[in-house]
């Protein structure tokens, strides 16, 4: 007798046929399994034309089966255990026993996950955005034999990108953080108690609650405990049982959740009273009191909710693991990398910052039991500027992963769409949180391909070179707060892209999905080539013979006005983090679309005399303010409060219009008092670079006229990203008469 042996290949469905196979459920199915029913079940009749009919496995096994989950018919199939529980709450196996196929996965997210990745690895479906997916219009969809099982790389996945917050696509490209939007029917997520995700402190010991009667529960900073931009004094037993009891109630109040914070505010200011400094001290750390604290609210999280995770950061003054501290087993400390350079991978790279990150990593994945890392993969100052990282993105996965990290937040443009390469970036962060193994360039081809249709090649011409000023790693370094002004990128490159992303346009011209998405690919272009225009509205000091190198060009009304154009047409976008900062752009940009002459520029002058009005004062009322005085010739004075000394009154030299290369001085007409330590300044003045985070010129006066007076800093070069700055100087020995100083005038002058 012949023995027939069934193909290896089984063919799903076929258009123009009546549907042959039947999607099998169990019994008792979750949401999650119901909607990967659902999914399957759609994106087959979108393929094909066929509509898959779906059962539970309380009825028989069907002739042509795919079955979801841990059915009763799956072992029988199998011929062997499912072993379901080696797959996790996400990991799934997706193999062909002909004529069935079975994708195997738990009740949570796995079944889910297999769907997703039977039809993108095995039919091409791709979700590349909210807004944008290739289904492949198919006459047959045949699958070959198949048998692999996945499970992630990391047990928490949050691309903290805008559009990846999109429940279905999250859940499409297997993302579960705890900013995604994602229901019962996607699985759930890891996700965070709310009102506790990250920088808690003042949520779970208030100083307005607490300050008034327990200075003593929050920082000693300078032999002082500070109110404002405070921290809390970590080795005080009250604060201990405070924090313990708040967070405790958050618990009750959401037990589902898995994750609760309890973390530094964000800012400096830790405790450095004798207890406190005598740890961190001890530790070489100020980790050493924040873990030694948060272990101990740990321990009693333990006792009622063994399963939870007490999640703190290891971030900026905590980055350094501690000496000999550890942190509990339900302690998670989240290290951040916010100091690096993203240009090149963190352990290639030989900048300061990321060597000392790598050392961090390396420690606290010694002492820690589970790590979480929070990365970040744009310029939060200007999220729309080019920020080209993309090539960095997964050696440093790679290394979190083989660092033993279990959680991984990777911090992009989070509050609107369209930043640099957003999609993309979210697209590939997905996908290499999942696998980071998956070889960059066809995941990168794959995106162009689909994302861009006919103006990939174009794009792509972008963005090679685009990523080509960053391959040397003696470039400056990429930060993510770096000025649009920065020249690594120049003028020239910009005009180029611009004509590329013209003729991407082109070539798309006749499909709206396509133009839609180079239309707004474009922007951090055009957003690059607005804000690097000469603005002479911004100018407040003009000591220049060249005025006209400051004069805007006639197309800023056109480019203006395309901009607000496309961000209209957009919707959802954000400029900058800074609220402050994006709303100083768009009320500009309007004007300039409304006027369509730039202002005139005045004439040529080396010499200027302003008024102290020029000058930017941080926390006016506060570190100082305007008054009268009527031995100023205008009748008013800028007070600077000797309450402050770390500069509250600056000038940026982005609001001085200077000739580049060339020598000036700065003096300034101020009246002060003597302090009453002797030869103390009276006040401090100086130049600072923000770049190098140093120096140029500094001005310390022994002593000042209580009369007005010119004092002058020494000569230097300026350049656009330099600040002037002036500040009383604090006296500790004189702590309740403060004396004050008054600021008349600013004079700039060329000098050769």
């Amino acid at each position: 007798m012949a023995c027939t042996i069934a193909p290896a290949q089984i063919t799903i469905a076929t258009r123009g046929e009546p549907a042959d196979y039947t999607i099998v459920l169990p019994a008792q199915a979750s949401p999650a399994q119901h909607h990967a029913g659902r999914e399957l079940q759609r994106f087959t009749e979108e393929m094909t034309g066929v509509r898959l009919p779906i059962i539970s496995d309380a009825h028989p096994l069907p002739e042509h089966a795919i079955v979801l989950g841990s059915t009763r018919h799956t072992e029988t199939i199998l011929e062997s255990s499912s072993d379901l529980a080696s797959l996790g709450p996400d990991g799934f196996r997706i193999t062909t026993k002909p004529p069935h196929l079975l994708i195997i996965g738990g009740p949570e997210r796995g079944t889910l996950y297999g769907v997703y990745e039977t039809l993108e690895q095995f039919a091409g479906c791709r979700w590349y955005s909210s807004w944008h997916h290739v289904i492949p219009q198919l006459e047959s969809w045949t699958l070959p034999e198949i048998d692999q099982t996945q499970r992630p790389a990391f047990s928490v996945r949050e691309p903290l990108w805008f559009d990846c917050f999109h429940g279905d696509w999250a859940a499409r490209n297997k993302i579960n953080g705890s900013r995604m939007e994602l229901g019962a029917h996607h699985g759930g997520k890891v996700r965070f108690g709310r009102g506790l995700f990250v920088h808690t402190f003042n949520t779970l010991c208030p100083p307005s609650e607490f300050f008034d009667h327990h200075p003593e529960y929050f920082s000693e900073v300078d032999g002082k405990r500070i109110h404002h931009r405070t921290q809390l004094c970590l080795t005080n037993p009250a604060v201990v049982r405070i924090v313990t009891q708040r967070l405790l109630e958050h618990i009750r109040e959401d037990p589902e959740a898995k994750l609760f914070s309890v973390s530094q505010n964000d800012w400096g200011n830790p405790c450095t009273c004798s207890y406190c400094k005598a740890i961190d001290d001890r530790e070489g750390s100020h980790a050493g009191s924040l873990i030694h604290f948060v272990n101990q609210v740990a321990t009693a999280v333990e006792k009622e909710f063994p399963d939870v995770w007490i999640e703190t950061l290891a971030y900026q003054y905590t980055r350094t693991p501690p000496k000999t501290v550890r942190p509990r087993h339900n302690v998670v400390p989240r290290l951040c990398s916010i100091e690096c350079d993203f240009s090149q991978p963190l352990a290639v790279s030989n900048y300061p910052q990321n060597e000392s990150f790598v050392s961090d990593l390396r420690g606290w994945s010694k002492i820690s039991h589970q790590l979480f890392i929070w990365d970040y993969t744009t310029n939060y100052r200007h999220y729309l500027a080019p920020f080209p990282n993309v090539l960095s993105l997964q050696k440093n996965i790679q290394l979190f992963r083989d660092q033993g990290v279990v959680g991984l937040l990777e911090q992009g443009a989070y509050q609107g769409r369209h930043a640099d390469f957003a999609e993309l970036k979210g697209w590939l962060l997905s996908k290499w949180m999942w696998n980071p193994d998956l070889p960059a360039e066809p995941l990168i081809d794959d995106f162009f391909s689909g994302y861009y249709g006919a103006a990939a090649p174009f794009v792509r011409r972008y963005f090679d070179e685009l990523h080509s000023f960053y391959d040397n790693p003696k470039s400056a370094p990429l930060r993510i707060y770096y000025h649009i002004s920065d020249r690594v990128i120049p003028d020239a490159f910009y005009a180029r892209a611009a004509k590329l992303w013209q003729q991407a346009e082109a070539a798309v011209h006749d499909s709206p999905a396509h133009l839609y998405n180079v239309r707004m690919g474009a922007l951090p272009v055009l957003y690059t080539q607005l804000m690097r225009m000469p603005n002479p509205d911004q100018i407040k000091i003009w000591v220049t013979e060249a005025p006209q190198l400051y004069q805007a060009p006639a197309t800023r009304h056109a480019l203006a006005t395309e901009v607000l154009k496309r961000m209209d047409e957009a919707g959802d976008i954000r400029l900058s983090e800074a609220w402050h900062l994006e709303q100083k752009s768009l009320n500009q940009w309007r004007h300039w679309a409304a006027t369509p002459k730039a202002p005139s520029v005045p004439a040529p002058q080396t010499k200027a005399l302003v008024e102290d009005t020029v000058l930017d004062l941080t926390n006016r009322g506060v570190w100082g303010d305007t008054i009268s005085d009527n031995r100023t010739n205008d009748g008013y004075a800028l007070k600077l409060f000797n309450s402050y000394g770390k500069r509250p009154a600056t000038l940026d030299f982005h609001h001085v219009a200077f000739d580049h290369g060339k020598t000036y001085r700065l003096r300034i007409r101020l009246r002060g008092k003597n302090h009453s330590q002797q030869n103390a300044p009276a006040f401090t003045a100086g130049i600072y670079d923000p770049r190098s985070k140093s120096a140029i010129v500094e001005l310390k006066p022994e002593s000042s006229s209580t009369d007005y007076a010119w004092y002058q800093l020494e000569d230097w070069i300026p350049e656009d990203h330099h600040i002037f700055w002036i500040a009383p100087a604090r006296d500790p020995a004189d702590t309740t008469a403060r004396p004050a100083v008054y600021l008349d005038k600013i004079e700039i002058l060329r000098v050769d």
